[in-house]
């Protein structure tokens, strides 16, 4: 028998937050039809029977669990959700995202329906900027959000610092923003101290395709799609392949996927000044 395949829902666009309308419609019909980026339009099989897993990813799940057709329908499948809470929603970085604090409130619905083993928190990206000639960064937030992920038995967390392109710190600059390139030893500092906090609540550190953080005790590498994982969820022991993603980074320890989301398929007003896709 064929390894079943696994679908990413989706790391080009918030798919739950902007298209979880579609995503029920295309659930129902069990079928998606995408175009990947450079590529051609693909038709993909979304009947239970051909999909392994569905990894979800999101800042804003709001939509998705307001659909109850829609929530029934994952619950039929073997789903695995990524929500990404950085503490910088409603602020000028993410000014359309919810606050932390509402995120957590959606983060405990998740947990109540699907099982903490099937939540993963991102705290992604670590943000260093200055503003009004002041350092700030939003690193300084991570214990107060832990200690609630911690609680509600998530026992996760993957993190990376922001990624630096023309364009994003272009926006950042017209908004008044300045990112910060971490100098020296400063980054491998940044992840000693989250390895430090994630100890202290009980959280497995992982960091998301960057060697450099891997040499700091306590952080592991990240398989945000991590077939053996996905392979335990399953009650019917159904394998998904262990094969290595070919289509992402080199540094990325992500198993093989689908992912059905597009580009085209905008983020709406989230406008998240650091993005590389908006």
């Amino acid at each position: 028998m064929p390894d079943a395949q696994v679908i990413s829902c989706s790391r080009r666009t918030d798919i739950p937050r902007c298209y979880s309308g579609w995503l029920e419609e295309v659930l129902a019909l069990g079928s998606v039809t995408f175009r990947a980026p450079r590529g051609a339009a693909r038709h993909i099989s979304l009947a239970p029977e051909d999909v392994h897993s569905m990894v979800l990813w999101s800042k804003d799940y709001a939509p998705l669990l307001q659909r109850p057709s829609l929530v029934k329908q994952l619950q039929r499948l073997n789903c695995y959700f990524h929500f990404t809470i950085t503490g910088l929603g409603r602020t000028g970085w993410e000014p359309e995202i919810p606050p932390w604090s509402a995120a957590l409130a959606q983060m405990t619905v998740l947990v109540r329906l699907f099982g903490a083993r099937r939540v993963n928190w991102r705290f992604d990206p670590v943000v260093h900027w200055s503003s009004d000639d002041k350092r700030r960064s939003n690193l300084s937030l991570f214990p107060r959000i832990a200690a609630q992920v911690a609680g509600l038995g998530v026992g996760s967390c993957t993190f990376s610092l922001v990624q630096l392109y023309r364009k994003n710190e272009r926006r950042a600059q017209r908004s008044g923003l300045e990112i910060i390139r971490l100098a020296g030893d400063e980054g491998l500092e940044a992840a000693a101290q989250l390895a430090e906090w994630s100890t202290g609540f009980g959280l497995g550190l992982y960091s998301c395709a960057e060697e450099a953080w891997l040499q700091v005790p306590g952080v592991s590498r990240a398989s945000c799609v991590d077939a053996g994982l996905l392979n335990a969820l399953r009650p019917d022991g159904m394998k998904a392949s262990a094969a290595k993603d070919g289509s992402q980074r080199r540094q990325c320890g992500c198993s093989r996927s689908i992912d059905i989301g597009s580009y085209t398929q905008r983020c709406g007003a989230a406008q998240c000044l650091y993005c590389y896709a908006n």
